[in-house]
């Protein structure tokens, strides 16, 4: 199987050595209306670090961005495959009308040969019912990861307002000069300031930290034990001296 896996890919390294070789690099372009660009950034989310996918969408305008947005408003959960819910439902009802048959074996008295037709109709019926809803569940299982991302992706391109739950952690972040510099150079160059952004500036934070932790420790410490130096008020603010008017006696 692995074999003919590898044949059928084109090559005998397989697929995911490929992608790895070019750092899982797998480039598309959105097209088509705001659904099938959040779809696409869904998708890319689904592959990709918080990081990456911020960075990405942090490069978008803002028109684009509040398409995007608009589309998550719409539907806030991930749209299913047309056939799942079809099959789901014909799964349902096939196992259903199994029931319902085997039920009657024991209320209704059918003789031995209804009996045994009955059984076998159930039976069929069950089988019948059990694949649509296999099926059904197969492809929810194997679309899980892009129905979070899809989650994410929301937050990613929602606006950082009262209704975002990342407002308070964004603004805890503020005190970092850095991440006061991408604030106003945000809001000045693109719009308002979005989950992707916070998402930016959080490492942007987080990598400035990282060098604090670098320096050397003595002269930390130095810092930590030095006490503020006494200034005398009077040095600083200079008394007012009432000069009085010439010719005054």
């Amino acid at each position: 199987m692995s074999l003919l896996k590898q044949i059928f890919d084109g090559s005998l390294v397989s697929k995911e050595r490929l992608l790895r070789a070019r750092e899982f690099y797998t480039p598309s372009t959105p097209i088509g209306s705001s659904e099938l660009a959040f779809a696409h950034w869904t998708q890319r989310a689904s592959v990709q670090t918080e990081p990456g996918s911020a960075r990405e969408l942090v490069g978008l305008s803002d028109a684009e961005l509040d398409a995007l947005e608009g589309e998550f408003l719409r539907s806030q959960t991930r749209p299913r495959s047309g056939w799942v819910p079809h099959a789901m439902l014909i799964g349902v009802g096939l196992v259903a009308m199994a029931g319902v048959g085997l039920a009657l074996l024991g209320l209704a008295d059918l003789g031995e040969v209804g009996t045994r037709a009955l059984q076998a109709a159930s039976a069929a019926l069950l089988l019948l019912g059990l694949v649509p809803l296999a099926a059904g569940f197969l492809a929810g299982f194997s679309t899980m990861h892009l129905d979070l991302s899809y989650g994410a992706t929301g937050l990613y391109v929602g606006k950082l307002d009262e209704q975002h739950p990342w407002i308070y952690k964004a603004m805890s972040l503020m005190r970092h000069p850095c991440a006061d510099e991408y604030r106003r150079h945000t809001l000045t160059s693109r719009g308002p300031l979005r989950g992707a952004d916070y998402v930016v500036i959080r490492e942007m934070v987080s990598t400035q930290e990282a060098l604090e932790q670098l320096r050397p420790a003595r002269a930390v410490a130095e810092q930590l034990q030095l006490l503020p130096v006494p200034v005398d008020a009077a040095t600083l603010e200079p008394r007012l001296v009432r000069i009085g008017t010439a010719g005054r006696a």
